[in-house]
C-alpha cells in the first residue's frame, strides 16, 4: 500500500505542467505550436530561452524533489524514493487533466537522477553536453541517459526489485523520443531557422 500511496502521489507532482502554466500566462498554448510538446525545448521554441530555462528547472526540481523527500522520509527506501520518482516522471509525460499529453520526461529524469546520485548526476549532465556537442543532437544523449540511469541503479544497489521498478519508464522515455530519432536519419536540406531547431535540437 506505502508503494501505491507514493507512486501516486509522485504521479501527482509530476503532472503538474509548467510549461502549460506559462504559456497560459503568456497567452499560448504551447501544445498548439511547434512540436506540440508541453517541455522546456518546446517553450524555448515558443517562448524564448528565459522561459525555456524556467520550465526546464522547474520541472528537473519536481523529480528532483520528489525522490529526495521520499528517501529522506522513508529513512532511505531506496526501491521506494524510485518508485516515486519514476511515478513524477510518468507524471511529467502523462498527465491525467491534459489527455495525457505532456512532456517527455528529459528534464524530471535529470532531476531524479540528481536526487538518486548527484555525482552520478553531475557526470550525466556533462556527457549530454559533450554528445549534444559532438552529434548535434540532444535525443541521442537523453536516450543514452535512459539506458545508463538503470545500469547504475543496479550496480549501486544490487537489487532488481529497483532495477524492475526504473527500467520500464526508462523505456517509456526511449519511446517519447522516437520521432525524434525518424528525423535525424531523414535528411532534409535546406532548413534554417525555426524548422532546424525543431527537427534537431528537440
Amino acid at each position: 500500500m506505502i508503494y501505491v500511496l507514493t507512486a501516486l502521489v509522485g504521479y501527482l507532482v509530476g503532472s503538474f505542467s509548467t510549461a502549460k502554466l506559462i504559456g497560459r500566462i503568456k497567452g499560448k498554448d504551447i501544445s498548439a505550436g511547434g512540436t506540440g510538446n508541453l517541455g522546456a525545448s518546446n517553450t524555448t521554441i515558443l517562448l524564448g530561452w528565459k522561459c525555456g530555462v524556467l520550465v526546464g528547472a522547474v520541472d528537473i526540481l519536481k523529480g528532483f524533489f520528489t525522490i529526495l523527500l521520499t528517501l529522506l522520509l522513508s529513512d532511505f527506501n531506496i526501491p521506494l524514493g524510485l518508485c516515486a520518482g519514476v511515478a513524477c516522471i510518468l507524471g511529467h509525460i502523462f498527465p491525467f487533466y491534459l489527455q495525457f499529453k505532456g512532456g517527455k520526461g528529459f528534464a524530471t529524469l535529470i532531476g531524479v537522477i540528481f536526487g538518486f546520485d548527484w555525482k552520478f548526476g553531475l557526470l550525466v549532465v556533462l556527457f549530454i553536453f559533450l554528445i549534444t556537442w559532438i552529434t548535434d543532437y540532444i535525443a541521442l544523449a537523453t536516450c543514452t541517459t535512459a539506458v545508463l540511469f538503470p545500469i547504475r541503479v543496479y550496480l549501486s544497489t544490487k537489487s532488481l526489485i529497483a532495477l524492475s521498478i526504473v527500467l520500464p519508464v526508462m523505456l517509456v522515455v526511449i519511446l517519447k523520443h522516437r520521432l525524434n530519432f525518424r528525423r535525424i536519419f531523414i535528411t532534409r536540406s535546406g532548413e534554417t531557422g525555426l524548422s532546424q531547431l525543431i527537427h534537431r535540437k528537440h
